[in-house]
């Protein structure tokens, strides 16, 4: 069945593709009678309006990008769904695009937003050397990443965070703590967590140990570099801070299965604290992000760019601690 256009609407309306444009756009003065007329008519062809093409008229088009690297991931899942959630209270729809941790990935996702001509974007993937943000025209607002000094951001109080995590292990008596990082060329405010970890170390007299895994590795790759590196001979640490719930996770059932008992051997916190996690895991000590008060602050943040209001350039919001039976 051939789909209905504007043109088919005016003519079972009896008036101009002009006026039809008009009630659509909610453009001028258009009689109760001739928006009758024409709402009617878009009822009985089933008409739906090109949301692109009405946006030439409006200048915009109520739809904002979202680039995460993957929504599976717990924290961005989580972030993604109080995104959208905020979003459609405000009659905002959402494009999601997951980077899959691949820079090309996310330049393609860039070029096509642009393409679609939504009003905003908010970023919170991991990839490193996209230049195209450098002096972006379009409203974006980053999540703990630093793209440039004009784009705001919004986070939690990573360095708070690393502090907090720190402290739960030295006073938990551990003495050899690792802490679990991503790849240290991304400019994520999450290095903050890492800062505060080797204060507080240097501080009590011990020594920081920072091992890197890259975020973009698969989770089997990551238990593998785990095993390979943690757990191959005797256990070198007392203490684990890991970058992120996952990652936590992971060394848990790593430690588990070479023997070892968590926490009378290794004590281990996370980090990110989501409801899923602190539900499928729920004895995971773990440093919990306000996921739903950043996810709003970013969206409200980028509504005042939309509306040429003044907005702020960071947003850091406070952390707590999930004391479960890890640490």
């Amino acid at each position: 069945m051939k789909k209905a256009t504007i043109h088919d609407v005016a003519k079972k309306a009896g008036v101009s593709v002009t006026t039809v444009s008009r009630v659509l756009n909610n453009r001028g003065y258009i009689s109760d009678e001739m928006k009758e007329k024409v709402m009617t008519a878009i009822k009985e062809l089933n008409y739906i309006p090109n949301e692109i093409a009405r946006s030439f008229f409006t200048n915009k088009t109520n739809f904002v990008g979202l680039i995460v690297p993957t929504t599976s991931n717990p924290f961005f899942g989580e972030l993604t769904f109080h995104i959208e959630k905020k979003l459609s209270t405000k009659g905002y729809k959402l494009f999601i695009c997951n980077s899959i941790n691949d820079v090309e990935t996310e330049r393609v996702y860039l070029r096509l937003l642009q393409e679609k001509r939504v009003d905003g974007i908010i970023v919170g993937s991991h990839n490193v050397d996209i230049e195209e943000y450098e002096g972006y025209g379009m409203n974006i607002v980053s999540i703990d990443r630093e793209l440039t000094a004009n784009i705001p951001i919004v986070q939690c109080d990573n360095y708070d965070g690393g502090r907090l995590a720190t402290e739960t292990l030295i006073g938990s008596g551990c003495k050899r703590i690792l802490c679990i990082t991503g790849d240290a060329r991304v400019k994520t405010t999450a290095r903050a967590r890492v800062s505060a970890y080797e204060d507080r170390m240097r501080e009590a007299g011990l020594e920081p140990q920072i091992m890197e895994i890259s975020f973009s590795l698969s989770e089997n790759d990551k238990k593998r570099v785990v095993m390979e590196n943690l757990f191959s001979e005797s256990l070198p640490f007392d203490g684990i801070f890991a970058g992120d719930d996952v990652m936590a996770s992971i060394v848990y059932h790593a430690a588990l299965k070479k023997g070892y008992k968590v926490p009378e051997d290794l004590k281990i916190v996370g980090f990110d604290g989501t409801e899923m996690m602190r539900t499928v895991f729920p004895t995971l000590t773990t440093i919990i992000q306000p996921i739903e008060q950043i996810a709003e602050a970013a969206v409200d943040l980028l509504l005042d760019k939309i509306g040429e209001k003044k907005a702020e350039n960071k947003i850091v919001l406070p952390i707590a601690l999930h004391k479960g039976s890890t640490a």
